[in-house]
């Protein structure tokens, strides 16, 4: 069974992360390539946000006693299967799950603008994933 709280946790962590990174004022792409306080502030909270995000589908498809995933973007592979979210929404975390991996193992050559895209037009995704745990397990 579900830890219910648990998912709630991470859920409210998550806002608190999004919200960190939407109270900071896009001046484009440029300034924010320049400010390395903002690159920061974005990066470590898009990083702890798609984390929980992965913590959180492994411990639904753990409680779940579902098959267990290869790796982290089989996850959402697992929950798209099982109807927790759809399968546009899957591939859109899978590439987050990407993304993460690029922020963590590649970080001296990250590209600033692929940052700042995922943070203007993809945090959206991850609030998505998050409503849809919320609907199917009624939290």
């Amino acid at each position: 069974m579900v830890d219910k709280a648990l998912v709630l946790r991470k859920i409210e962590r998550i806002e608190i992360y999004l919200k960190q990174i939407r109270q900071k004022k896009d001046s484009g792409i440029e300034k924010f390539k320049k400010d390395k306080d903002l690159q920061s502030i974005v990066l470590f909270n898009l990083m702890q946000s798609i984390q929980a995000s992965i913590d959180i589908g492994a411990h639904i498809i753990s409680d779940s006693g579902w098959e267990v995933p290869g790796s982290q973007a089989d996850i959402f592979e697992i929950l798209a299967d099982r109807k927790v979210i759809d399968k546009p929404l899957s591939k859109k975390m899978i590439q987050m799950v990407g993304f993460r991996n690029r922020i963590i193992h590649e970080y001296e050559k990250i590209d600033l603008k692929i940052v700042h895209a995922v943070w203007r037009k993809n945090i959206n995704d991850i609030e998505k994933f998050c409503k849809a745990v919320v609907l199917k397990f009624g939290l």
